[in-house]
C-alpha cells in the first residue's frame, strides 16, 4: 500500500516524521501548520508548513523543501513536495487508522485493533482481513464496510501519488477515484480537462495545470477547447449567457496565456463548423449585429423560452367576465377581505390570461392578491398548482396561501437515475393553473424546464419582484419578461396603511427609489429594543488590514501586544508585518494618531478608535464593541432577550470574505453558541469544522439527496467512525433528516452567516446585515434592498451610514447578457 518516492531533484532538504497534530488549515488556499516530531528529533515538536488539501494526524511523512527562519513563530521548514510512508510506530498507526481515512474505523475502534494485533496491524489489514473480528466490536457488517474502504484506500493510492505529481490536491483523489474506478488514471492522461468538467471543487486551472504537465501543447486545440468552455462557463456564472467575440477571445487568451490569436481563431472555426459551439447575432445597444457564443445548453433554454412564451400569449382562456367578478366578490365577503382597485383589477384579468406577471414590492398586497385569485380560480374549478424555487419560499407560499406549494424540484420529479426532469412536454403537469412565487430567481435552466413541462391549455402565473437580486444562474428571466412587453404584467404599487407601519417595508421602499433611510440606533435611544421597531442602526466599525498592520507595528515597536491581529488578519498578513523594519515612519493617513495613546490601548476596540479619524457618537466602539463583537452579541444575547429565545436570527452578509464576511462570522458565532463539549459529536472537512447542533447551508443542488443550493438545515447527529453526518431540513410541518456521506460534506458549509444572494426566496424572523466599507465591491443597492426585504421581525445594520448610503446610491451597472427580450420582441 505504501509507496515510497525518491527525492526530487535538486537542492530541498528531506524531513521525515509522524504528524501529531494540525496546527492551523486554510480551506480556501491549502496552507496548512503541522507540528511534527521527526525521526532526528523524535521529542522535539517540529514545526512544518505546506500547501496541502489535508493531512491526516498520525501519518508518517517525507516532506520536501527548507528551512526558514520565521521572525515570530522561528524556525520553520517550508515543504513544497509530501510523499507518505507506512506509520512508524503504533501509536502514529493507531492515529492513522483513527483518522477518518479509513470508513468505519474511528478513533475508538483504532485504539482496539492496533491493542489486539500491534505492529502487524498492516499486515492484517493487507493479508488477513478476516481476522479484524477477533476485535470486540467489529462484526461481519462492520468487516465489510471496513473491507470495502480499505480496499478502495489501496486504490486510489496510486491515483493520489499521480495526481500529486501532477500538482493535484490529493483532497479530490476519492472524488476522482469514485468517478473513473481503476480507470483513473489512464482518464486524466487521454484527457486531464474532464477533471474540471466532472468533479465539483476542481477547477480548470487545476485541470490545465496536469495537461501541461503532461505535455499537452499551450496552443494545442483541445487546450483552447477546454479554454474556450471555461470562459463560458465563468460567463454563466456571472449570470451572462452569451459571450461576444470580443470577450471570448479576451479571456480565452489572457486565462490561456497565449501570444497568437491564430489558434485560437482555428479552433473556434473547427468548433463552429462542428456545431460544438452555438451562435446567435444579437443587436448591440447601437443596433449593431453582434456575433455571441453560447454553451450549447443556455442557448436552447433561452430559444425555448422565447418560443413556449410566444406560444403561451397567443392562446386565450375561455372565461366569463362576469362570473369571475361575481367569485371575486364573494370570496372577498367570505373571507372579509377589502382589495385595492389595483389588486381587484390585477385578479380578475390574470385569471383570464393565459401567462401573465405579478409584481410588486414589499407590503403592496401579492400575498393577498394571490389568494383572492387562487381563491376565483378554485371556485371555476380549475385546478391550482402552487411552486416557488426554494424550500423556504415553496413553504411560506404555502402557509400564506393555505394550499400545498412544491418546490420546483418536487414539481417536476427529478429523476436521479437519467439525470434530468421527469415531467416535460411527453408527461406535463396535471393543472389548469401553475403560479410560480420569487420567480427573480429564475435563472434560464429553471425557467425552461418548468415551460417544458406546462401544457398549453394550463395558464401560467409569474409572482416577483424584478428589484431584488436576479437568479444566481444564467439570466434575467422575470426582467426581461417584464421588459419585453409581450406578457401582461401586472405590478401593485399602493403599500397598505398596515404595511406603512412596518419600518422595514417603509425603509425597502426608500432604498429601492435611492433613498437613503434614517434609522434609528438603540445606543442613542435604547427604548427602541422595548418598542419593538422592527428596524435598527447600529453605528460601528471593523478594522481594515491597513490599519491592523499599522496597530500591529506600533504594538511590536513599543513590545505591547496587538489584540486585534491574530483575531482579523490572515497568516500571511500578520507574517508580512512581522518582516517590516524595525523602525518606520508614519504614513500620512495615520499622522492623526496619538501613538503612546494607541501602545496603551488594551482591547481591540479600544485600538480602533485609536486609528479612526472619526467615531460616530452613537458607535458600539464608545461601549468596548466592534462591529464583529457587536454582531456577536446580537445574534446570541440581545436578539433572543427581546424577541424570545426560539426566534431565528440569521447574518446576512454581502461577501464570503473578510472579518465581517460568512466565513469568518461562522466560525465566530459557532464557538459562541455552539462550543464543543464532552459527548458533541464533531468532523473536521476542509478546514471546517461540523458540530452536532451546528446550523448549515446545501451549497449545491443534489438531485440523489433530494437537497438544494440554499436549504438550511440542522446536524442532528454526527457518526466519526463512518465520517457521516444526518442534517434535518425542515419540509412544511415535518422535518426530513438527510444522511451525508463524507465525499458529500463538502457541499455543505456553516449557516449561522450566509450572503444575501444566497438568501433569495426565504425569510428569516429576525436578520442582522453588516455593511462596511470592506464589503465596497459588493454594496449594490438591490443587494440592500433584497437583504432588508428578507426580515419579517427585525432587520439590524451593522456598520457606517457612509457605507449603506454608498449601497443605496449605486446601481449594479454590470447588465445581464442577455437576448431573451431580444427573441421574443
Amino acid at each position: 500500500m505504501f509507496v515510497h518516492d525518491q527525492q526530487p531533484s535538486g537542492e530541498l532538504e528531506k524531513l521525515s516524521g509522524i504528524v501529531q497534530r494540525i496546527t492551523f488549515h486554510s480551506v480556501e488556499t491549502g496552507y496548512t501548520v503541522l507540528k511534527v516530531s521527526s525521526f532526528q528529533k523524535p521529542q522535539e515538536a517540529l514545526t512544518v508548513v505546506v500547501h496541502q488539501s489535508k493531512v491526516f494526524a498520525g501519518a508518517t511523512l517525507d516532506f520536501y523543501g527548507e528551512w526558514i527562519h520565521h521572525s515570530q513563530y522561528g524556525l520553520q521548514f517550508k515543504a513544497v513536495k509530501v510523499v507518505e510512508r507506512k506509520p512508524a510506530t503504533t501509536h502514529a498507526l493507531e492515529k492513522y487508522l483513527g483518522s477518518g481515512l479509513i470508513k468505519g474505523v474511528g478513533p475508538a475502534t483504532a485504539r482496539k485493533i492496533v491493542k489486539h494485533f500491534g505492529e502487524k496491524t498492516l499486515d492484517i489489514f493487507d493479508h488477513a482481513m478476516e481476522r479484524l473480528t477477533e476485535v470486540p466490536g467489529i462484526a461481519e457488517g462492520k468487516l465489510n464496510m471496513i473491507r470495502t474502504a480499505w480496499i478502495e484506500h489501496q486504490e486510489i493510492r496510486n491515483v493520489m501519488l499521480f495526481l500529486q505529481a501532477h500538482q493535484i490536491s490529493t483532497l479530490f483523489a476519492v472524488k476522482i477515484y469514485k468517478m473513473y474506478g481503476n480507470e483513473a488514471i489512464e482518464v486524466v492522461k487521454t484527457n486531464p480537462y474532464r477533471l474540471a468538467m466532472d468533479i465539483h471543487g476542481i477547477g480548470f486551472f487545476s485541470a490545465d495545470k496536469v495537461a501541461l504537465s503532461l505535455g499537452i501543447a499551450k496552443d494545442a486545440p483541445e487546450r483552447i477547447g477546454a479554454g474556450i468552455e471555461h470562459v463560458l462557463q465563468n460567463a454563466r456564472e456571472e449570470g451572462h449567457c452569451y459571450l461576444t467575440q470580443e470577450q471570448l477571445n479576451e479571456g480565452v487568451m489572457e486565462r490561456l496565456s497565449l501570444e497568437d490569436i491564430t489558434a485560437l481563431d482555428n479552433t473556434l472555426e473547427a468548433l463552429e463548423q462542428k456545431g460544438a459551439l452555438k451562435i446567435r447575432l444579437v443587436p448591440d445597444k447601437h443596433g449593431n449585429i453582434q456575433k455571441c457564443f453560447y454553451a450549447h445548453s443556455l442557448y436552447y433554454d433561452e430559444q425555448y423560452i422565447a418560443t413556449k412564451v410566444k406560444l403561451f400569449v397567443s392562446q386565450s382562456v375561455n372565461s366569463n367576465s362576469k362570473e369571475l367578478l361575481q367569485h371575486l366578490e364573494a370570496y372577498c365577503r367570505l373571507h372579509q377581505i377589502t382589495l385595492s382597485e389595483e389588486q381587484h383589477y390585477s385578479v380578475l384579468q390574470i385569471a383570464a390570461e393565459p401567462l401573465s406577471i405579478l409584481t410588486g414590492g414589499p407590503g403592496c398586497g401579492k400575498t393577498t392578491t394571490t389568494r383572492a385569485l387562487v381563491g376565483v380560480l378554485q371556485s371555476t374549478g380549475r385546478q391550482v398548482m402552487l411552486a416557488a424555487p426554494t424550500g423556504r419560499a415553496a413553504q411560506r407560499m404555502s402557509e400564506v396561501i393555505g394550499r400545498e406549494a412544491k418546490t420546483i424540484h418536487r414539481l417536476l420529479e427529478w429523476d436521479a437515475a437519467k439525470g434530468n426532469f421527469k415531467r416535460n412536454e411527453s408527461y406535463t403537469l396535471p393543472a389548469d393553473v401553475l403560479i410560480l412565487d420569487e420567480c427573480s430567481m429564475l435563472d434560464v435552466h429553471l425557467a425552461a424546464a418548468v415551460l417544458r413541462a406546462v401544457p398549453l391549455q394550463c395558464q401560467v402565473v409569474l409572482i416577483g419582484d424584478a428589484d431584488q437580486l436576479p437568479a444566481v444562474g444564467a439570466g434575467n428571466v422575470l426582467k426581461d419578461l417584464i421588459a419585453s412587453g409581450v406578457v401582461p404584467c401586472h405590478k401593485l404599487t399602493k403599500i397598505f396603511r398596515q404595511a406603512e407601519q412596518s419600518l422595514i417595508i417603509s425603509y425597502a421602499h426608500q432604498i429601492n427609489k435611492g433613498i437613503v433611510p434614517r434609522i434609528e440606533s438603540p445606543f442613542h435611544k435604547p427604548q427602541v429594543w422595548k418598542e419593538h421597531q422592527d428596524s435598527l442602526f447600529i453605528d460601528s466599525e471593523e478594522a481594515t488590514s491597513e490599519q491592523l498592520k499599522f496597530i500591529a507595528r506600533v504594538k511590536r515597536l513599543t513590545g505591547k501586544p496587538a489584540t486585534g491581529i491574530t483575531n482579523t488578519l490572515t497568516l500571511n498578513e500578520e507574517a508580512a508585518i512581522y518582516h517590516q523594519d524595525s523602525h518606520f515612519s508614519i504614513p500620512a493617513k495615520f499622522s492623526h494618531v496619538d501613538i503612546e495613546a494607541l501602545a496603551a490601548t488594551r482591547s481591540y476596540s479600544e485600538e480602533l478608535r485609536e486609528v479612526l479619524r472619526q467615531v460616530h457618537p452613537w458607535s458600539s466602539l464608545h461601549y468596548g464593541y466592534s462591529a464583529g463583537a457587536i454582531i456577536e452579541k446580537l445574534y446570541q444575547e440581545i436578539i433572543p432577550k427581546y424577541y424570545g429565545q426560539e426566534v431565528e436570527v440569521q447574518i446576512l452578509s454581502p461577501m464570503t470574505r473578510g472579518s465581517l464576511g460568512t466565513a469568518s462570522l461562522n466560525k465566530v458565532i459557532q464557538e459562541r453558541v455552539n462550543p464543543a463539549s464532552e459527548g458533541k459529536g464533531e468532523l473536521t472537512v476542509g478546514g471546517r469544522v461540523f458540530r452536532e447542533g451546528d446550523r448549515l447551508i446545501q451549497k449545491r443542488n443534489n438531485y440523489d439527496l433530494n437537497v438544494f443550493n440554499g436549504d438550511i438545515g440542522q446536524i442532528t447527529s454526527v457518526d466519526n467512525e463512518v465520517m457521516q453526518l444526518s442534517v434535518g431540513f425542515r419540509a412544511g410541518k415535518e422535518i426530513k433528516e438527510v444522511a451525508y456521506e463524507r465525499d458529500q460534506l463538502l457541499e455543505l458549509d456553516l449557516a449561522y452567516a450566509i450572503t444575501i444572494h444566497k438568501a433569495q426566496g426565504s425569510e428569516f424572523e429576525a436578520v442582522i446585515i453588516p455593511v462596511v466599507n470592506q464589503h465596497f465591491n459588493m454594496l449594490f443597492r438591490n443587494l440592500i434592498y433584497t437583504g432588508i426585504t428578507r426580515a419579517k421581525q427585525l432587520a439590524v445594520f451593522v456598520g457606517t451610514r457612509k457605507a449603506l448610503a454608498l449601497a443605496v446610491n449605486k446601481q449594479n451597472t454590470a447588465i445581464r447578457q442577455t437576448a431573451l427580450q431580444f427573441l421574443l420582441q
